[in-house]
C-alpha cells in the first residue's frame, strides 16, 4: 500500500520513541531520543525540560525533524517528519498536555517543563517493502 500523510502519522503513533533532531548554534545537527510526545493531525508535541539544549536550539533555529522506526520489522522502513518548532503558549498548554498523555500517561508536567510544538511541513518515507522505496511529500 502506498504511503500517505495519514499512514505516516499512524506509523509514528505506534512507535515507542522518536529521534528528535535540532540544529546547534554552530550549525551541527543534534539528535536525541524522545518518548514524551503526542500527535494531533499534522502537529507533534514534545514534553521537555525548559532549560534543555533543544529548547535553546529551536528558539535560535526552529527547523527540526523527528524520525520513527519500529523494532523487529520484516523489511526496513522509517518515516521522517520535517517541520518548524515553537514553544506552546500557556493558553494552549493544557490541550497539548492531554495530547501527550494519550501516548505517555505517566508524563510529568511542572514548572521545570515546557512543550514544544512542531508543525509538520514535509514527510519522507523509506520503505524497502514497497516498489518505490523512497517517497516524499509536502503538506
Amino acid at each position: 500500500m502506498a504511503w500517505n500523510t495519514e499512514k505516516a502519522i499512524e506509523y509514528a503513533k505506534e512507535a515507542k520513541a522518536a529521534v528528535f533532531a535540532t540544529v546547534a548554534e554552530d550549525g551541527s545537527p543534534q539528535v536525541r531520543y524522545v518518548g514524551g510526545y503526542g500527535i494531533e493531525g499534522n502537529v507533534f508535541y514534545v514534553n521537555t525540560g525548559k532549560d534543555s539544549a533543544k529548547v535553546k536550539q529551536i528558539l535560535a533555529k526552529p527547523e527540526v525533524a523527528l524520525i520513527f522506526q519500529h523494532e523487529a520489522q520484516d523489511s526496513l522502513k522509517n518515516v521522517t517528519f520535517y517541520g518548524k518548532a515553537s514553544l506552546v503558549s500557556a493558553d494552549a498548554a493544557e490541550k497539548a498536555k492531554e495530547i501527550i498523555k494519550v501516548r505517555r500517561p505517566q508524563a510529568a508536567f511542572d514548572e521545570t517543563k515546557v512543550i514544544i510544538r512542531v508543525d509538520i511541513n514535509r514527510i519522507k518515507v523509506l520503505d524497502f517493502g514497497e516498489e518505490v522505496k523512497n517517497q516524499e511529500f509536502k503538506l
